[in-house]
């Protein structure tokens, strides 16, 4: 458990940056037309708009952050099942290997989404009116990151944008890479975990590999359903033009909700975390039920 408390730690940590960047920039996520963008207001947040605007791409830095870091448990947990050594791997200066990666995809998303999601005219004229109409503000009083599928010329023609193509070829495969590590060692890791009682396991190491394989993959539900497929959406829908303001407006709740909610599936299903925090309930409900001996006396006096 020692390894795996120090991966839960790190992946908490960098839950907790990201808590921080997200409530001091407090982004919106809009999508408009062909452009998906975030923004955010600096004149209403007194905000440095080149802080702003790194704040912004650290949000999407940590995003990267987060899918590696899935990841990463996928592959700790697998070795973890098949028990032939391989944690080694996950100990000593191995452990800067493993922490590294997911730092490694936080700064890939940085750099694609400070370079290939430029602030200019283009954008700014595209998305003035949405802006304006939704949010009731100016777009000169904002800083944005912006991918615009299809811009309008000056002859009003629409024409494909590459670097947005660009862009969004390099999500995908940021994307991708995690994905698939986590399908194909999670299938992996329930093929063993089915075999359990057939290899002569334990019943305490029984338990304790289920209740952790239950954490991941409710650790696994939760990203895939709030982060994957929501993002995964927001970057293709508007590709075809397809109106996606709805999911647009849910992602900014989950994006500021989302490192509260991915601790709960470690505390609720494995016993090492769960049982603690109950019984300080327990202690906490049991001193708040206690009736002092003046308060009783003077009730049985009355």
């Amino acid at each position: 458990m020692g390894t795996y408390r120090h991966l839960m730690v790190y992946f908490c940590c960098c839950s907790i940056v990201f808590s921080i960047i997200d409530l001091c920039v407090q982004p919106n996520i809009q999508t408009y037309k062909s452009a998906y963008f975030m923004f955010v207001d600096v004149k209403k947040r007194n905000l440095d708009p080149f802080l702003a605007r790194i704040g912004l791409n650290a949000l999407c830095g940590s995003f990267g952050i987060t899918i590696s870091g899935i990841a990463v448990h996928f592959v700790y947990r697998f070795f973890a099942l098949e028990r032939k050594g391989r944690l080694k791997y996950f100990k000593g200066s191995y452990m800067l290997i493993w922490y590294s990666i997911p730092i490694f995809s936080g700064i890939s998303w940085f750099l694609v989404t400070w370079n290939m999601y430029p602030m200019d005219s283009m954008y700014t004229e595209y998305i003035r009116p949405t802006i304006l109409e939704t949010f009731g503000v100016h777009v000169e009083d904002t800083v944005y990151v912006c991918g615009l599928f299809y811009p309008i010329d000056e002859n009003g023609k629409k024409y494909l944008n590459y670097l947005t193509i660009y862009a969004f070829s390099i999500y995908l495969i940021l994307m991708a890479i995690p994905f698939s590590i986590i399908l194909i060692f999670g299938f992996k890791s329930w093929k063993i975990v089915t075999n359990l009682l057939e290899n002569g396991e334990s019943e305490y190491s029984r338990n304790l590999q289920m209740q952790l394989y239950k954490a991941l993959v409710a650790q696994t539900i939760l990203p895939v359903s709030y982060l994957f497929i929501p993002f995964g959406l927001i970057f293709t829908l508007p590709m075809f033009e397809i109106n996606s303001q709805l999911i647009a407006s849910l992602i900014t709740l989950i994006f500021a909700t989302y490192p509260a909610l991915d601790p709960l599936p470690i505390l609720y299903f494995v016993d090492f975390y769960r049982n603690p925090i109950i019984e300080t309930f327990k202690k906490s409900k049991c001193k708040g039920s206690q009736v002092s001996p003046d308060v009783e006396r003077s009730i049985n006096l009355e």
